[in-house]
């Protein structure tokens, strides 16, 4: 009987087993399992004996690792975890870790090329074409890019390679983040704001904080009133950040001029989301983080956490360290 059993709960991909190969390479005496599901009871059933869970978005609450009889570490697929109860880990004495650099690159990439294409109308003119017409769309002609507001909600790896790639198109930058030094920001030509301040003044608002209980509904609809009326809103932090009925409802009215989004609440979508039937946001299907290169990496480094913990080592990515008076190594 193997010595380990790694239970992989809700991950499937195509092409080289690449986090199978990794276990493999440890040389440690490993079972891997692999499910695909997020219901509660099944990933009861098939993980109260594992000693290692890698997650994607399968919910990792207190009732499911209460059951948990020898689990060392929760590996996440990512670098949010708002999906795994960390309290309720900490309690029962296990390590829970991220890869919290790992789609850097791409999401920052992908919220420039939100920005751009809510600047161009380039998705409203290819519409526009698609329905027969070869003219100027209605809504007016963008305005020029260098010299608008970009307003970053949380500024941290990504949020800061927003702010990189977006002042090399010539945007003032600001920010709303609570727990980064002014020092840090103002090395970054930032300049941090109130929120109210940053929804009053930007053009652009683009969100990149994790899910807390501090920032569920973070910009709901008092929030979206305090923007311009010709400005857009960004989400590619968590649905819930966001309340979504206000989004709507903003959308409809003309309280913000659009909006764009990676993220939804609840994903997949219910069906008929009115969402996503408005021709002024666009929605991508929380792929942001996707690359060739990073999936590579990340299914290799939540593995590589694993084979940490097993060996006797602590992650460098572990979240709740110091909870557990752990000390990296």
């Amino acid at each position: 009987m193997p010595e380990f059993k790694v239970v992989i709960t809700d991950f499937t991909a195509p092409g080289n087993d690449i986090e199978a190969s990794v276990l493999r390479e440890s040389g440690l005496d490993i079972e891997l399992v692999r499910l695909n599901t997020r219901d509660p009871d099944e990933l009861i059933a098939h993980t109260a004996d594992a000693d290692a869970l890698i997650v994607q978005f399968s919910p990792i609450t207190r009732p499911v690792i209460e059951r948990l009889r020898k689990c060392r570490v929760i590996s996440r697929y990512g670098i949010g975890v708002d999906m795994v109860d960390i309290s309720a880990a900490t309690d029962h004495g296990i390590i829970v870790c991220n890869v919290p650099d790992f789609c850097i690159e791409e999401v920052s990439t992908h919220t420039i090329g939100f920005l751009l294409n809510l600047n161009c109308r380039i998705h409203i003119q290819d519409r526009h074409v698609r329905s027969g017409a070869w003219n100027n769309p209605p809504g007016g002609a963008p305005v020029r890019l260098p010299g608008q507001a970009l307003g970053i909600i949380g500024l941290g790896k990504i949020g800061q390679a927003v702010a990189r790639k977006a002042g090399c198109l010539g945007l003032r930058l600001a920010a709303y983040d609570p727990y980064i030094p002014k020092e840090a920001a103002d090395s970054l030509g930032i300049e941090l704001m109130t929120i109210e301040a940053l929804l009053r003044t930007s053009d652009y608002v683009t969100i990149h904080c994790p899910l807390t209980e501090e920032t569920r509904h973070l910009v709901g609809a008092p929030q979206l009133a305090l923007m311009k009326p010709s400005a857009f809103l960004i989400n590619m932090a968590r649905g819930p950040v966001v309340d979504q009925n206000a989004l709507y409802q903003a959308l409809v009215s003309g309280t913000i001029a659009g909006a764009a989004v990676d993220v939804l609440d609840p994903e997949p979508p219910v069906a008929g989301e009115p969402l996503v039937q408005l021709p002024n946001i666009i929605v991508t299907p929380h792929t942001s983080s996707l690359s060739e290169d990073s999936a590579i990496q990340l299914r290799r480094d939540v593995a590589v956490n694993v084979v940490t913990v097993l060996r006797g080592g602590v992650p460098a990515s572990t979240l709740n360290a110091r909870a557990l008076n752990l000390a990296s190594k």
